[in-house]
């Protein structure tokens, strides 16, 4: 299933996987992808039942799987979603929004097993007297196709816009030439990654604090204007910066940039202040950056998967290793899921676009159902024949299809603070 030089390049040792085992490398990361929740038994049990169609005579246990999973390294899962991105991306089928790839980055604290190890490894944070492991991740989102370009996880104490400057050097490294436009939050304006991200050849809008970053924006919120063109000049400040910049705009002439500056009134009232590349008021509106920014929120919402879904701190081992495996595996695996929903989703569109007599504008695929549909599938289809594939996915996608909710846009929920019912009878698991 994965050639020879692929399992060389991710084996810890050359002596590994070089006999006929029950965990092969290719099982392996089969097994890795297919987003184990249950007990390690129990989920084992399963996956060799799918793919032999019994249990094999061979035993098999929790404990040699463990053993077996520290023979291979994470950044196989990392390798195929970059083979994945890149595939997927190539071909130009894609959503974009004027011509543009829409992507949100923002980052997400993971809890971790409470080992030495962990705390070794990731750091510790520190709440009410109280200390946990803990890991920052980043993800690089598309928004529009729900694809997960790259994601880092990295210690605690790791900032987020150190994350979002390896997020910029790897999406142009894995697609050179694509047009860009980053949707980013207010923890990261700063003039060092405004240049990175220009210097680059993105374009960008991000949320920013009217009381800080620069003076320009702090000039802005008290002027009542709505929209405001302002001239930044990026070699101001200390010295420390002005040779960080230097290192950043090297061989650009870019010692004064003009950006935009516009605000923003949320339903509720809330008043938002955005920075955007984007200066042509024509080519896009006030109202078009309100609508654009909103779009950040399905990075929200992919977290939210990631974690209620996922359960990706339902972690499989309690090793950093182990975790690492973990994490990325189920990044990659959400972006097999998120392609054949999204498959499902274009046909669903297709069917209902000229029903009359459908309730409401648009219904969309339930990605939770989805996913738990797809679980075991998925990982059934690697071991299909190649000629029978095409029909497994055509049934597949029909049995996804099925599963639709309808979409309200703008629809929002007021905070409950609450604690909540541990036995909520609504939220059960999909996987």
């Amino acid at each position: 299933m994965f050639c020879t030089d692929f399992c060389a390049q991710h084996k810890l040792h050359k002596e590994h996987f070089t006999r006929n085992r029950v965990f092969t490398f290719g099982r392996l990361i089969a097994f890795q992808m297919n987003i184990a929740t249950k007990s390690l038994s129990v989920e084992l049990t399963r996956f060799f039942h799918r793919i032999t169609g019994n249990i094999e005579e061979q035993s098999f246990s929790k404990q040699s799987y463990s053993e077996a999973r520290m023979k291979f390294k994470h950044t196989a899962f990392i390798e195929l979603n970059e083979d994945f991105v890149t595939g997927y991306y190539a071909d130009g089928d894609y959503k974009l929004y004027k011509g543009y790839r829409l992507i949100a980055i923002d980052g997400s604290r993971l809890l971790l097993p409470n080992t030495e190890s962990m705390t070794n490894e990731f750091g510790i944070a520190e709440n009410n007297n109280k200390s946990v492991p803990m890991a920052m991740t980043s993800v690089a989102y598309d928004v529009l196709n729900h694809i997960a370009i790259n994601a880092y996880m990295d210690k605690y104490a790791t900032s987020e816009r150190l994350l979002a400057d390896r997020h910029l050097e790897k999406i142009r490294e894995l697609m050179p030439t694509s047009r860009d436009i980053l949707l980013l939050d207010r923890g990261y304006p700063s003039v060092p990654l405004c240049a990175k991200m220009l210097v680059l050849g993105y374009n960008f809008v991000i949320r920013c604090n009217e009381t800080g970053f620069l003076n320009e924006v702090k000039a802005f919120a008290q002027n009542g204007e709505n929209d405001q063109l302002i001239e930044i000049d990026m070699m101001k400040g200390t010295l420390a910066r002005r040779k960080r910049m230097e290192g950043i705009v090297q061989g650009h002439s870019m010692n004064k940039v003009q950006l935009r500056i516009v605000k923003i009134v949320l339903n509720n009232g809330t008043v938002e202040y955005l920075m955007t590349s984007l200066i042509d008021k024509e080519a896009v509106s006030l109202d078009e950056l309100k609508a654009l920014y909103h779009l950040r929120w399905n990075e929200e919402t992919y977290f939210n998967f990631q974690k209620n879904v996922l359960e990706i701190e339902n972690w499989s081992g309690k090793t950093p290793e182990a975790v690492r495996q973990d994490y990325y595996a189920r990044v990659f695996s959400a972006n097999l899921n998120s392609l054949l929903i999204e498959e499902a989703q274009e046909q669903v569109d297709a069917e209902t676009e000229n029903n009359e007599e459908r309730k409401y504008e648009r219904y969309i695929i339930n990605r939770t159902v989805a996913t738990g549909i797809l679980k075991d599938e998925m990982i059934e289809m690697l071991f299909t024949p190649k000629d029978q594939w095409e029909k497994k996915m055509d049934m597949l996608i029909e049995s996804i299809k099925k599963h639709i909710v309808p979409h309200v846009p703008d629809r929002s929920f007021p905070r409950n603070h609450k604690v909540p019912n541990k036995a909520f009878l609504k939220r059960r698991k999909a996987i």
